[in-house]
């Protein structure tokens, strides 16, 4: 009989060691952050997801310039994920990997291109467009 306890009190130790060593092991993974891969993220960004419909393929002009990014990677899945902005759809479904992926391939783009602000044609008309929305 105290076979029999003891071998069901060392069972339920087992157990609760292989249940805490399970959960430990599921935080590490959900704090390590996903990393991007560019290759696959250059894919994502013309194809999977259209993103240079809005931002072109240089993800420089467009509705939002992208390059450079100014998003952390955690900050850029959850924004895109969850976006605010009217002009900006959400993508719910994108997963961080995807997103990371994404991340990492704007993160490759050089920007050449110079600020609105810079180019003084360009920003007399934003200006003029700001002005006329105003009146």
């Amino acid at each position: 009989m105290k076979q029999r306890e003891h071998a069901a009190a060392l069972a339920s130790v087992v157990l609760a060691i292989g249940v805490l060593a399970a959960a430990s092991l599921s935080a590490q993974q959900q704090a390590q952050p996903v990393v991007g891969d560019a290759a696959r993220g250059k894919a994502l960004f013309s194809d999977t997801f259209n993103c240079y419909a809005c931002h072109n393929f240089d993800a420089q002009s467009g509705e939002r310039r992208l390059v450079p990014l100014n998003y952390p990677q955690d900050g850029f899945i959850t924004f895109v994920q969850n976006s605010p902005l009217p002009n900006m759809p959400a993508f719910p479904d994108a997963s961080p990997q995807q997103l990371a992926d994404i991340w990492a391939y704007i993160r490759t783009i050089p920007a050449d291109a110079p600020a609105l602000r810079d180019v003084p044609l360009l920003s007399d008309i934003q200006q003029r467009k700001t002005r006329a929305a105003a009146e």
